[in-house]
């Protein structure tokens, strides 16, 4: 059953878990040209160079003086002219005219050829038309530099190598970044997102651990670590992730096919034969012995939705009701066990559990499903959702 699922999903999934590059793909300016500062500011008045020459003017020191100031003039002036090309190039990339802002970005080059910030932004630029090879160029000028925005070019770099389907480069130029860059999570994000690529999951969980531990609040990391997790047959893990995920992103592109990815692994393993009869089959992933007691348990409350008792709930009381029953038994089983997935995850849910904020947060999250009764719970009950929001801003994860 889950390999016949997957195989019928899996195109469905891929489509949208391609999204998850965005972040990385659309490359963000390197500052918004609205708040950049222009070198128009600058000036060549003379008051910085109030000089005293003890009264023993001469001319060689008034020539010196002259030569100094009109260097100093001229440098800002190329400045001036160089940012003024950069923003005319931001302007027309912004409006989708990649080959504009090329022409822009050249001219910037022709006043400084080293320019890091000319550099990127033609490097983004040549990304965006597909043209890889020189995206690496000019990202490789960036890097060399050592100046600014080096990380931003080594991711631009990594991806550019990807999208080659050189992806053996991409992880060596990720790999190298993150000794220069250790606290950037996109470089591990990245890494993680090749290493899914290549089917090396294990790299990938680890990357994507990394990435979650610098921003927590990195929807992708989530998302893909989800992935990552499902590929592996670890579904209580990938569950937690996915949760996660649904909770920073609960509307948009990437949200339904997650929620279904959600649901999927939550009702894996239990098929109802009859009215009197229901199936549960755990997975023999050894890896997940860790998390079979949680498992168990999952079937279990799946199951369970057949009960009498439970026939006049709706389905998103039963979701509320049994995320609840999930997170506190996961919480209970966190007393024998650590790591990064039982402090982490575990740590997280117990405590929005213990906080009584799973029935907002379990409604928050099934938003992707377009039903009337969940919008219309969550306007009733403002004050239980503004709660949640206040306890997320205000916990400090643990790792």
């Amino acid at each position: 059953m889950y390999k016949c699922f997957l195989a019928k999903a899996k195109k469905k999934w891929a489509k949208h878990l391609n999204l998850c590059r965005s972040p990385c793909v659309s490359f963000p300016k390197v500052e918004p040209i609205k708040n950049r500062k222009s070198t128009s500011s600058y000036s060549c008045a003379f008051s910085f160079l109030n000089l005293t020459l003890n009264g023993n003017n001469n001319e060689k020191n008034i020539k010196t003086i002259l030569i100094f100031t009109l260097f100093i003039c001229k440098a800002f002036g190329q400045n001036n002219e160089l940012q003024n090309f950069v923003d005319q190039g931001v302007k027309l990339y912004d409006n989708g005219d990649y080959k504009g802002a090329i022409e822009q970005y050249k001219k910037a080059l022709q006043v400084d050829k080293k320019s890091p910030l000319a550099n990127y932004e033609i490097s983004s630029t040549y990304f965006a038309l597909k043209d890889y090879e020189k995206a690496i160029e000019h990202s490789d000028y960036v890097i060399s530099a050592k100046s600014n925005y080096i990380d931003q070019a080594y991711i631009l770099k990594g991806t550019a190598f990807d999208m080659l389907g050189k992806s053996k480069e991409a992880i060596k130029t990720y790999e190298k970044a993150i000794k220069e860059f250790p606290n950037n999570h996109l470089l591990y994000y990245n890494l993680g997102y090749t290493s899914y690529s290549l089917k090396e999951y294990k790299d990938a969980e680890l990357a994507l651990q990394n990435s979650l531990k610098i921003k927590p609040s990195h929807a992708s990391s989530h998302l893909l670590l989800g992935y990552v997790m499902s590929e592996q047959g670890n579904r209580v893990k990938s569950l937690l992730a996915l949760y996660n995920f649904l909770l920073l992103e609960p509307n948009g592109n990437r949200t339904k096919a997650a929620y279904e990815l959600l649901d999927f692994e939550l009702k894996k393993g239990v098929k109802k034969e009859n009215e009197k009869s229901t199936t549960i089959t755990l997975s023999d992933n050894k890896e997940s012995d860790e998390f079979r007691a949680a498992e168990l348990m999952l079937s279990l409350l799946e199951a369970s939705k057949n009960l009498e008792e439970n026939e006049k709930k709706t389905e998103y009381e039963l979701f509320a009701d049994n995320t609840k029953s999930f997170f506190s038994v996961l919480g209970e089983l966190k007393k024998d066990n650590k790591g990064f997935w039982w402090n982490y995850y575990v740590d997280f849910f117990y405590s929005m559990t213990n906080d009584k904020h799973i029935e907002a947060f379990s409604y928050y999250i099934t938003q992707s499903k377009e039903d009337e009764k969940i919008f219309i719970w969550l306007k009733d009950n403002k004050d239980k959702v503004e709660a949640l929001s206040k306890w997320y801003s205000n916990y400090n994860r643990k790792f």
